[in-house]
């Protein structure tokens, strides 16, 4: 693992508005009910066009997924995080990724990895172990796309625990589908490391 450096937690709002920004669910959530395709014109914008120089870009991005994912406000993906965070970039090779965790939870990921909550054990299982979900095919459409394009993959977000190990808060389905292209990815992939003290209070460590 080589630390390049302090990272904002705007660029890792914007990280996670990049990774979700195509999903078809993700968009008719932006968009509201009442619709209004204005909402989904600015969120594409603010994820495809970044300017993190851009206050009201990095305020959009930061509402959009604190409303989803409740981002700093201790619930949802970040319950029982605080605001200790603190943010590093770092740049994994593929067979650090594969050491990964998955976030303890029920579901799909569990049934992938049961041995070790491994990344490297989920890659290994995806193609022949069925979720009961759509997790199968959306790792491996992921893999698929990553395998024939050349587009940027966003940063797997993770937060270390007190042991060291890093288990992934948003990228589960993204790092699992890196492990298997892992030829496409010869000096390794980026990500976003969280540590501060409320990490120990994450129920999914």
């Amino acid at each position: 693992m080589n630390d390049l450096g302090e990272a904002t937690e705007d660029h890792v709002i914007l990280a996670w508005l990049q990774a979700e920004i195509e999903s078809p669910d993700f968009q008719a959530y932006v968009v509201g009910n009442p619709p209004n395709p204005a909402n989904l014109s600015l969120a594409l914008k603010a994820a495809r066009s970044p300017d993190l120089h851009d206050q009201t870009q990095n305020d959009l991005r930061r509402q959009i997924i604190t409303e989803v994912y409740g981002f700093g406000r201790g619930v949802g993906s970040f319950e029982g995080l605080g605001l200790d965070l603190r943010w590093r970039r770092v740049q994994l090779t593929v067979p650090e990724v594969g050491e990964m965790l998955y976030a303890r939870r029920d579901g799909a990921w569990r049934l992938l990895a049961p041995a070790t909550r491994k990344v490297a054990e989920g890659a290994t299982n995806v193609g022949h172990v069925f979720t009961g979900d759509n997790t199968n095919m959306v790792v491996l459409s992921l893999a698929s796309g990553i395998c024939h394009s050349d587009k940027k993959v966003p940063e797997i977000i993770a937060l270390r625990r007190p042991d060291g190990a890093l288990v992934i808060l948003e990228g589960h389905a993204r790092a699992t589908a890196i492990a298997l292209e892992a030829h496409r990815f010869p000096n390794g992939v980026q990500a976003y490391v969280g540590e501060g003290p409320s990490v120990a209070g994450w129920p999914y460590l």
